[in-house]
């Protein structure tokens, strides 16, 4: 992949018909677009079915799976006080397949391939059709961002909110460029039911038709334009239709979220998060980053944007950590979902070198966006609905944090795809070897290797860390999920009687969650019990040695850590009296 990063960022050469070499060679751009859906969807859905992780829940599945059953059952859409977001639009579109786990999971990865594919075509249409490869390796990029796998077979907002943002982007640009009444209202239909998913997705729309008004005020006098009647009739009819799903959605039983984290705003946090989100969109895109910026002829405000930065970086991740975590975690993806004790992946060092990686790729990045400025003004050079999405996702982020809502590293996916916009559109100069004396030419392929090998390493930690990620949150979810069951089956008790972390305590639990009614007994608790009902635990399954008052330990069941290598293990304890932590 890097090799084909560093050549397809250069300039294409002209052949003697006057067209390009690329034009002539449309099977390249297949191999990146297909590496991304297999390594995107395809090999985690075929794994997750050979292990069984298809037919369980993972992360906040538990609740979301679940509303979509009782969605088929019942006709009424009920929440389980776990979601921060709109959902009941994919609750409702899953109806036909809700009432399987295995079935939500399968509906996801079509969604998934959906998004991978709308992607490429946002991508195409800012890099134009000499620019398929980049636009495959682009998506491929996204495909390989750390959790995307997994969230690819997981029955949650993350992917149909990308797919829903892709979507809207891509029939965007259509009704801007043909001045299709159609396709401006199709992409306003598919961002609607994205806001029904996830608010986030609002951004979308909200720029075409930002975009479409502008050129129908200001524009319409140099150029062909929409009527400014029909761009305020569909923003009228998106705005009223959003009102009316809010207002809704706010009467439906249990459709909040729990007070799980007590956060007090402060300055320091909110530029802290949005230090970590700039960093994990860095890391994820980092190959893209040392492919194309070449900072040797930057400006002074360039250097001096990429120097704050990168100190910026180092300062917050010296304190608070490099990224914002929930997938990207050095412990598993979303670790906290159980007690801690579950093992480093990979190890310290690994998780440090990612850290640098996210460094000068942020410095680079943020370095790049100032030059844009000075070169090309406050448009960057991108087209003005992508700009638009980012700044408005920029801001909803900004909001999120300042309104002490947790933000985690899979919300911000949609922002990889106006990053990547910006970076792949630049070409890069590059030495031909074949057209220099012998000695240059040597001087040449050494410096061409030694550009390659940054966005080789980078393009390495990213893929294997996303692997990881995936293999090992589908060994542990497994193995909680069997240890449980059979604690459940050997003690005849029921499956709400064994605490097993917020997967299985969720899925097995009578009600909604609710809040602890004594909120200062919610640190002595063990794991996420004080969000059940009252149901006292009988056993507990934990990936962690450590005890609490009245527990004794029976038995101690092991998995592997990578699927196939490793060894880690879960502790089974029963319980008997106090379930607080000693």
């Amino acid at each position: 992949m890097a090799t084909e990063v560093a050549h397809e960022t250069r300039a294409p050469a002209l052949s003697e018909d006057g067209g390009t070499g690329t034009a002539k060679r449309s099977a390249p751009w297949l191999v990146p677009l297909g590496a991304a859906l297999l390594l995107g969807v395809l090999v985690p859905l075929a794994y997750a079915a050979l292990s069984g992780n298809l037919g369980i829940p993972h992360n906040d599945t538990w609740a979301f799976g679940r509303s979509a059953e009782d969605f088929v059952h019942t006709g009424h859409v009920r929440m389980y006080n776990w979601n921060m977001m709109g959902l009941a639009g994919l609750v409702v579109l899953a109806a036909p397949v809700g009432a399987s786990v295995t079935a939500q999971s399968v509906f996801i990865a079509v969604l998934a391939v959906a998004g991978l594919l709308a992607c490429h075509d946002v991508l195409l249409g800012v890099l134009g059709p000499q620019g398929r490869r980049r636009a495959a390796l682009g998506t491929l990029l996204v495909a390989l961002w750390p959790g995307f796998a997994l969230l690819s077979t997981s029955f949650m907002t993350d992917i149909p909110a990308f797919t829903a943002i892709a979507a809207t982007l891509a029939f965007g640009r259509r009704a801007l460029d043909r001045l299709s009444l159609p396709w401006l209202a199709a992409a306003c239909a598919v961002g609607l039911w994205g806001a029904t998913v996830r608010e986030q997705v609002m951004a979308a729309p909200a720029a075409i038709l930002a975009v479409a008004l502008f050129r129908a005020w200001f524009r319409a006098d140099r150029f062909p334009a929409f009527r400014i009647r029909h761009i305020l009739g569909l923003g009228a009819l998106l705005l009223a239709a959003i009102g009316l799903f809010e207002a809704w959605r706010r009467k439906v039983p249990s459709g909040g979220a729990p007070d799980f984290t007590v956060r007090t705003v402060t300055s320091e946090l909110v530029s802290v998060e949005m230090v970590q989100a700039l960093l994990i969109v860095a890391l994820a895109l980092s190959p893209a980053v040392f492919a194309v910026v070449r900072p040797r002829r930057w400006s002074r405000p360039g250097w001096t944007a990429a120097a704050v930065t990168a100190v910026a970086a180092v300062l917050v991740a010296q304190d608070q950590g490099a990224f914002l975590g929930n997938y990207a975690n050095r412990d598993g993806a979303y670790s906290a979902a159980t007690a801690a004790g579950r093992p480093v992946l990979l190890g310290t060092e690994w998780w440090t070198l990612l850290s640098y990686v996210a460094y000068v790729s942020a410095a680079l990045l943020v370095g790049s966006v100032a030059e844009r400025v000075r070169t090309h003004g406050w448009s960057l050079g991108m087209r003005p609905e992508l700009l638009l999405f980012a700044v408005a996702t920029v801001l909803g982020t900004l909001m999120e944090i300042g309104g002490g809502a947790d933000i985690y590293d899979r919300y911000l996916i949609p922002m990889a795809i106006p990053a990547l916009a910006l970076l792949l559109t630049g070409p890069v100069a590059s030495p031909d070897a074949s057209r220099t004396p012998h000695r240059i030419a040597r001087i040449a392929r050494i410096a061409r290797i030694a550009r390659i090998a940054p966005i080789a390493v980078a393009a390495g930690l990213v893929a294997v860390t996303g692997m990881t990620l995936t293999v090992n949150a589908f060994t542990f979810d497994m193995a909680v999920w069997r240890t449980a069951g059979r604690v459940a089956a050997a003690g005849h008790v029921g499956a709400e009687h064994v605490e097993a972390g917020l997967v299985w305590d969720g899925s097995h639990s009578p009600a909604a969650m609710t809040d602890h009614a004594d909120p200062a007994i919610s640190t002595d608790y063990f794991s996420v019990l004080r969000y059940l009902p009252d149901v006292p635990p009988r056993y507990v399954v934990s990936p962690s040695p450590r005890t609490a008052p009245g527990w004794s330990l029976i038995s101690v069941q092991h998995y592997k850590t990578y699927g196939l290598v490793g060894d880690a293990k879960l502790y089974v304890f029963r319980v008997r009296g106090s379930q607080k932590y000693s």
